[in-house]
């Protein structure tokens, strides 16, 4: 089941809570979203918000689309259908931005491991024309380093955490730095949608694949016109 949230700017009962964490947003913007749906029909694939993604009369040039994907498992195919459905809900060839957020910083083989298996599906949608500025999020130093001396197409951005890392890693920005890549922060948390919260919207037999993140600005102006996320689930029954 895929569960489209639309446009969440345009959702009052969201701008009533200004200040939520990003758990907090994504777990209302679902609830709401359901709600709204009138539908308890377990056979239904995909679930829309009331609001669908708007991009406007503004031409798409102008636009930047900046997607982000949160995925617990290192499975290409899984990483692949979300790059795909990403296209397919904005109707278009490529996007801007393209973040993998994966790992819980933890510096390990397992994880680099990993992401060399995912990497492989950004880098083909980089060569196909359909993707343009690709990077990680949630990784330590020397995995991410690792990670871009061993690919093919280099991330040329890294995203990190300041609630759990205080200060930027000085071997981290001294190496993006060097190599011209944009070090940015967030306050994303490494688990987008707790357990609890996925049984709690859609029972027990629910198996949380990937989330994204998403956000469109209007280039020239700097502004945010949507923001939502979409939720893939595994709802069988086994």
């Amino acid at each position: 089941m895929l569960i489209n949230t639309g446009n969440i700017l345009s959702l009052n009962e969201l701008k009533l809570k200004a200040g939520q964490n990003t758990q907090e947003e994504i777990l209302e913007a679902l609830k709401i979203t359901l709600r709204n749906s009138h539908n308890n029909d377990d056979t239904i694939k995909t679930i829309n918000g009331v609001d669908s993604i708007n991009l406007g009369t503004v031409d798409r040039d102008e636009l930047k689309i900046t997607a982000k994907i949160f995925i617990a498992f290192a499975d290409p195919d899984m990483l692949d259908q979300a790059i795909e459905k990403i296209l397919e809900v904005f109707k278009t060839d490529n996007i801007e931005t393209l973040i993998l957020a994966y790992g819980e910083s933890k510096i390990s083989a397992k994880e680099l491991n990993a992401l060399q298996q995912l990497w492989p599906v950004v880098e083909k949608y980089v060569n196909s024309g359909k993707l343009s500025s690709v990077g990680v999020s949630n990784v330590h130093t020397e995995v991410f380093i690792d990670l871009y001396q061993w690919s093919k197409v280099r991330p040329n951005i890294v995203q990190i955490n300041l609630a759990t890392c205080c200060v930027v890693p000085p071997a981290l920005q001294a190496f993006t730095k060097e190599n011209d890549v944009q070090l940015l922060t967030h306050n994303d948390p490494y688990q987008i949608l707790a357990k609890d919260s996925i049984v709690e919207l859609f029972g027990d037999t629910s198996k949380l694949q990937w989330v994204v993140k998403y956000q469109v600005h209007v280039k020239c102006r700097g502004v945010l016109s949507s923001k939502g996320y979409l939720v893939q689930l595994d709802k069988s029954n086994a």
